[in-house]
């Protein structure tokens, strides 16, 4: 009945456990703060421990996890100097993504561009905050992708796996704030062919968020940048 099908390769296995941990990470499912284990991983994918592992390693390895005590190991909250190194190195990686997508720009790429800007919109006006967070980071990698890099969209996914959790911590405790505007002017400088405006409403974009969670964490009191919120 099963001759024809083809074994699910171990590799494969091991890409789409990382994809799902990326995926979990990124939407706030497993948000700083929270901690889980190897074994409720592997029960909630349905797999075996090994590739969990091999996976978790990894995503340690890119600092997009730590270990928080014992076997637990959770999504680190960033300390001032982590978020101040985070700021200024997507400020200049993604401004260049942006700058290629300007160049590689078609009428395609921003049709869907403003599909995805009007959606952030329309979750902003509704007070959809976790919805708009989700469509903020499809807006913000279809340009990204739009770059025509592998390589770059790499290093930018690595930067989001440690800034996006922080945003959906933010929105938990009734601190995140949608905003569309330098979305709005990002889009308009992108279908303009004015790289340098883009470039300028992307990282007023990245630094109006850096403030906000600045403001946030000195409010919350001192912190080490390696320790996790309790």
């Amino acid at each position: 009945m099963l001759e024809n099908v083809t074994p699910l390769k171990k590799e494969t296995l091991q890409a789409l456990v990382h994809q799902r941990l990326c995926d979990l990470i990124l939407q706030g499912e497993i948000a700083p703060g929270e901690s889980v284990t190897v074994a409720s991983i592997a029960k909630a994918l349905n797999v075996s421990p090994m590739p969990v592992r091999e996976a978790i390693s990894r995503l340690m390895a890119l600092g997009a996890l730590t270990v928080v005590s014992g076997r637990s190991i959770g999504v680190p909250l960033l300390g001032v100097r982590q978020l101040e190194d985070l700021r200024k190195v997507r400020s200049e990686i993604e401004a260049s993504a942006v700058t290629w997508a300007v160049a590689n720009r078609t009428p395609a790429f921003e049709a869907k561009l403003e599909a995805l800007l009007e959606r952030m919109e329309d979750a902003e006006a509704k007070g959809q905050v976790r919805d708009f967070i989700h469509r903020n980071y499809e807006f913000h990698f279809a340009i990204y992708t739009q770059a025509g890099s592998a390589l770059m969209l790499e290093i930018i996914g690595t930067l989001w796996l440690r800034i996006n959790p922080q945003f959906h911590l933010l929105q938990r405790h009734g601190h995140y704030k949608a905003s569309n505007r330098q979305h709005r002017a990002l889009y308009e400088r992108i279908c303009s062919g004015d790289a340098g405006g883009a470039v300028s409403a992307l990282r007023e974009d990245i630094d109006s968020a850096y403030e906000v969670l600045l403001k946030t964490l000195q409010e919350s009191g001192p912190r080490s940048d390696h320790t996790l919120a309790q």
